[in-house]
């Protein structure tokens, strides 16, 4: 029987659950199993499989712990620096969804370099001592945000600060199309030669979508909802319109 321990301080406890749920399935998938465990302040996640799937669990731990740092673990840093800015709720976790989602491939080969699994791994020793250029890069990130702050007040040039940030951004997804659908958003496109759709409510919740899948084409189809959506999509996603002859904006 193989076993990996991955623990982390109470303070972190919701990193332990987060990659719980990103690796589960495909701990379970090849046969073995995933049990969290809190005691002493930590929170700990056992994993355990037969000695021959050493390998896959192996990986599988490696791609999750190198996700949740290149998304929570970066999120908490980055809000960590710039937490004092006041601008609105919404557009500051715009900025910060698209701040982690900035530059995120080359991220991920560093964070891949940095992993290593053991049988016993602690998230905070990895975070705390094993990411300096990371941090370093990351610092350089909510430099220029602080430096520009006066920027992220006005529409315009918060839209041009996010297209800037967007365009560092590894696509998913070639081409999207988006459809309102009553008071829902619809994207389809394909994808790994599959069709891709996903729904959501909210023009707030749109965006974050978009900027994780960071499409290199919008075709909007149809009506939106308002002026300011519609703009921001088009000044940063240049989004383009299906139908010329139908209005894309209403009141």
């Amino acid at each position: 029987m193989y076993q990996i321990n991955i623990k982390v301080n109470q303070e972190r406890a919701f990193w332990i659950y987060a990659l719980n749920k990103l690796i589960c399935g495909r701990v379970r998938a090849a046969g073995g199993i995933a049990v969290v465990a809190e005691m002493d302040g930590q929170v700990n996640l056992a994993l355990a499989c037969e000695t021959p799937g050493r390998e896959l669990l192996d990986e599988t731990v490696t791609d999750g712990i190198v996700e949740l740092l290149e998304t929570i673990g970066k999120m908490c840093y980055i809000d960590g620096k710039l937490a004092h800015l006041k601008i609105n709720k919404s557009t500051y976790r715009l900025l910060l969804h698209t701040l982690v989602a900035f530059d995120r491939e080359c991220e991920r080969e560093l964070l891949a370099g940095v992993v290593s699994i053991s049988p016993s791994v602690s998230l905070d020793g990895i975070y705390d001592f094993r990411l300096e250029e990371l941090k370093s890069r990351w610092d350089e990130i909510c430099l220029l945000i602080t430096g520009n702050a006066s920027f992220l007040y006005d529409e315009m040039t918060l839209n041009e600060l996010l297209r800037f940030l967007v365009s560092a951004i590894n696509p998913k997804i070639m081409k999207l199309e988006l459809f309102r659908t009553g008071d829902e958003f619809l994207l389809k496109g394909v994808h790994n030669n599959s069709e891709f759709k996903l729904t959501t409510k909210g023009g707030e919740n749109l965006m974050l979508y978009l900027i994780d899948l960071a499409p290199i084409e919008l075709e909007i189809c149809g009506e939106l909802p308002d002026s300011k959506l519609y703009c921001r999509l088009v000044e940063v996603f240049d989004a383009k319109i299906k139908n010329e002859s139908k209005s894309t904006v209403t009141s």
